[in-house]
């Protein structure tokens, strides 16, 4: 009974550290009055969340299923991953093995156009997000549009696309490790999915009203 309460506690706690995600897109896809401030608070909340998120992520690594977030049942099994610090060892429950190796893999293999996917848009918002700030706000709007409609796509491609992929190991990981650790990775394919959708739809509604 106790360990279980010791393991809800984490996953309370990772849920918290999550959603740090939903707050800094938030500010910056909406960007309360005034920008610079929304611009400003979220980007203090992308560090924030990493000072945090990464002694999570080595407290719990040994503790909770990298695929279900729950304690491993029956016994725990190593996933070794690759990451920009080097070898990180995660621990799965054994019939997790296969699809958490198999999400790992597909994000290696991936690399390229999922960091593309992301990043290139991210910079083109916050660039959009700056210039409003300095009084310029005519790119606001498609930028907003583009980066949602590109995420959308980019975060389906990852969801959808690892079902085809091996269960192959070590991986390399092209980004930051303590993401998979928060609500584990099955719950944030799902997260991929449904909000994905949502904004692959909002973006095209956007990207419409600026042509």
């Amino acid at each position: 009974m106790r360990a279980t309460g010791r393991v809800l506690s984490w996953q309370v706690l990772g849920l918290g550290l999550f959603l740090f995600i939903p707050f800094v897109l938030f500010l910056f896809v909406r960007h309360p009055e005034p920008v610079a401030a929304s611009l400003a608070g979220g980007i203090a909340l992308m560090v924030g969340h990493r000072v945090l998120a990464r002694p999570y992520m080595e407290a719990v690594r040994n503790r909770k299923c990298l695929w279900c977030n729950g304690t491993p049942r029956p016994r725990s099994e190593p996933l070794r991953l690759l990451t920009g610090d080097g070898e990180l060892v995660a621990t799965v429950c054994p019939q997790h093995f296969e699809p958490a190796a198999r999400f790992a893999a597909f994000l290696d293999r991936a690399r390229v156009p999922l960091r593309a996917g992301i990043f290139l848009p991210l910079l083109a918002l916050l660039a959009a997000l700056a210039a409003a700030a300095l009084g310029e706000r005519r790119w606001l709007e498609p930028a907003v549009a583009v980066f949602q409609l590109l995420v959308g796509v980019t975060v389906n491609f990852a969801a959808f696309g690892y079902l085809t992929e091996r269960a192959t190991t070590p991986a390399q990981l092209p980004f930051p490790a303590h993401n998979l650790f928060l609500i584990g990775e099955r719950n944030l394919v799902w997260v991929f999915r449904l909000v994905g959708i949502w904004w692959i739809w909002r973006g095209l509604a956007g990207v419409s009203r600026t042509l």
